[in-house]
């Protein structure tokens, strides 16, 4: 069974805010700080001369281990915005096992002599400091032409997942002395196996132990005059074979003019969004208004549903979870509630299992919080017949005017009543034929498309996606009782919005079905009136219902990622019928500029930004804010997997 990952505070001297105590060490040269990162780090790796050669829409990515205080992220920052072009990008991936907290990052950078850009770099980095949540908390700057990826785990687990190649790598860390696991064989094998051949690496460890790993991994290694008093460094360049990820798309290549997202409900408004923040423009098609399906319910409760194990669908809740108040920052108070959200045990057997969910998850940040039935009563201001477990982090979204807000933005585009109904792949894009409200059938030429619009996705692609309806009916009441936050246990009650409440979902899956059922608003109120000491609601409460289908795969989880190739696959892993460990020893192809975002079910109020961050970045060449073994889990190709492993395709 897969575990959570642990990470512990950093524990930094009461009278220094720039040495740890428990491995009494600097973070960095108390002399000369700024001085040191700039040569052994920036220099080392040639940053300036190659952010001044970057192309348009090129991202370089910089790997770190030991994130610390920062101030080499900053640093390069700072000289990334002098010298790069304007349309290139820059993205530092780095790894802290002992991260620092809010209040003591912002203090170790309010003490450096720091000039006035770092300094406004720095602000908005401890501006945006993430909650101590062992997970990669990915976070934007600039216009979105500067993205971190902070990962609080152990570098070496970290790294040997990672998905995606680095172009320079930044080794700090404690020294090898006082710090041996961040010096290891196996990390340097995991550093060797993410870079190619252009990929360098600095280092102010000159120790033996760091020039025979990275040799034995690869690179190759020269030895510089060290900083400060200190006698040597390292630079190294990457000499060994580039680790084929077989199971992986590449970089789109080619131009990213004309990018179509089809569908305009949650999955399709955040890639869009994602795409523009980066100031790359979109079109959105939509058949028929933003939100119409799914995505246009009054509320949707936002929260994880997590599991003891930490599986890929799991992982990716935590990640989404522990990023919600960035994203939604953006949202106005009436589209986004952050009242905290309630989840209760209704059975001994439910209390069991949350016990044991609450033993497994991380500490240093606890994502859901046990509580009694009168501590949970007094969190929602009605009183309660279970206990259970507080969400912080969760609350309620109104998706239709989330939708809205995300697609209100100068680069995106907006197409409605624009039915799609065919797409050809050709040598320069893909030809999609619309049927419009006004000029009937027209066809346009795209760089790049994204499937966003549900169950319809497998209408246009040649993979096996069993993207299953799951009909739900929304009931509205009227507004007879105030409930601070969102009561969530076989069914769901939300606090009143323009004076009325909203409650369910019912839950059948396959069925496709639109017709209100009004026996489905008695199985929600008798639902919700469960959750309660007593009953609060009767039928003559109930003003209203919607109906409408959510899509769901049949392992839960959503379908994130570019389109395989189905018949060269089908050719290349014929031996998976009798051998479900095989790996071709050549890269898979994919349909070039076709990808989709699709499934995300029940917790699409959650999980679809994160969703849209893994495919922008895709498409962008960048390392993935999730670990290989989440991105490979959650690929369209899965199920091709799966069906010839099950010898049915």
């Amino acid at each position: 069974m897969r575990r959570y990952s642990t990470i512990t505070q950093a524990e930094i001297d009461a009278n220094d805010a720039h040495r740890s105590t428990a491995f009494n060490d600097y973070y960095f040269s108390i002399t000369d700080p700024i001085g040191e990162r700039q040569t052994i780090f920036i220099e080392g790796n040639q940053l300036p001369d190659r952010f001044r050669l970057l192309e348009t829409n090129q991202t370089i990515r910089i790997g770190e281990t030991g994130f610390g205080t920062g101030l080499t992220f900053l640093i390069a920052c700072d000289q990334f915005l002098k010298y790069a072009p304007q349309t290139a990008r820059l993205q530092w991936i780095s790894t802290e096992r002992y991260p620092m907290g809010q209040a003591g990052i912002t203090k170790a950078l309010d003490s450096l002599p720091l000039t006035a850009d770092l300094r406004q770099l720095a602000d908005d980095l401890c501006d945006n400091w993430p909650q101590l949540i062992p997970t990669c908390h990915r976070r934007l700057f600039k216009d979105g032409r500067i993205t971190l990826d902070l990962h609080f785990g152990d570098s070496t687990e970290v790294l040997s997942d990672l998905s995606g190649i680095v172009d320079a790598w930044c080794l700090d860390g404690f020294s090898p002395d006082r710090n041996p696991e961040s010096w290891t064989p196996t990390l340097f094998q995991a550093i060797a196996e993410h870079s190619h051949s252009g990929t360098t690496l600095s280092t102010f460890s000159a120790a033996r132990v760091v020039r025979d790993g990275l040799s034995a991994a690869g690179f190759s290694v020269s030895k510089l005059p060290g900083f400060g008093g200190k006698r040597e460094r390292l630079v190294a360049q990457y000499k060994g074979l580039t680790k084929q990820l077989v199971w992986a798309p590449k970089q789109h290549v080619g131009d990213m003019a004309r990018i179509a997202i089809v569908g305009g409900g949650l999955a399709g408004a955040w890639a869009a969004h994602a795409f523009a923040t980066r100031g790359i423009p979109v079109t959105v098609f939509e058949k028929e208004s933003p939100a119409s399906g799914a995505s246009g319910n009054l509320q949707g409760i936002t929260y994880a549903k997590l599991s003891i194990e930490a599986t890929p669908n799991s992982l990716l809740q935590l990640q989404a979870l522990a990023h919600l108040t960035t994203w939604f920052q953006i949202l106005p108070d009436n589209v986004w509630q952050h009242t905290g959200v309630l989840l209760l045990a209704q059975s001994p057997k439910e209390q069991a299992h949350q016990d044991k969910l609450l033993e497994a998850l991380p500490k240093t940040a606890p994502l859901l919080v046990s509580v009694s039935r009168s501590e949970a009563s007094d969190l929602c201001g009605q009183k309660l017949r279970f206990g259970g477990m507080h969400i912080p982090a969760g609350g309620w979204l109104n998706p239709k005017q989330c939708v809205n807000t995300l697609l209100d933005h100068p680069l995106i585009e907006v197409k409605l009543y624009h039915q799609i109904q065919s797409v050809e792949s050709t040598d320069h894009g893909s030809i999609l034929q619309i049927t419009t409200l006004h000029e009937g059938l027209v066809s346009h030429l795209f760089d790049l498309v994204l499937w966003a619009n549900a169950r319809e996705a497998s209408q246009f692609i040649q993979l096996p996606l069993p993207l299953k309806p799951v009909r739900g009916q929304v009931t509205t009441l009227k507004q007879t009782t105030n409930i601070k936050m969102p009561i969530c246990g076989d069914a769901y009650v939300a606090p009143a919005s323009n004076g009325a409440m909203t409650c369910g979902a019912t839950y059948r899956p396959n069925s496709d079905d639109l017709t209100a059922d009004p026996q489905d608003d008695l199985t929600n109120l008798d639902a919700i009136n469960r959750l309660m000491d007593r009953p609060l609601w009767s039928t003559n409460d109930i003003l209203d219902h919607r109906v409408s289908i959510r899509t769901a795969t049949p392992d839960y989880a959503p379908v994130i990622g570019q389109v395989a190739a189905r018949n060269a696959w089908i050719e290349s892993l014929e031996r998976l019928r009798h051998d479900a460990s095989f790996i071709p020893e050549d890269d898979l192809p994919f349909i070039r500029g076709q990808y989709v975002l699709a499934g995300l079910g029940s917790r699409g109020t959650l999980t679809a930004p994160i969703a849209a961050e893994i495919l922008v970045s895709q498409v962008l060449g960048e390392v993935l804010p999730v670990a290989e073994h989440v991105r490979h889990a959650l690929a369209p190709d899965r199920f091709l997997r799966r069906d010839l492993i099950r010898n049915l395709s």
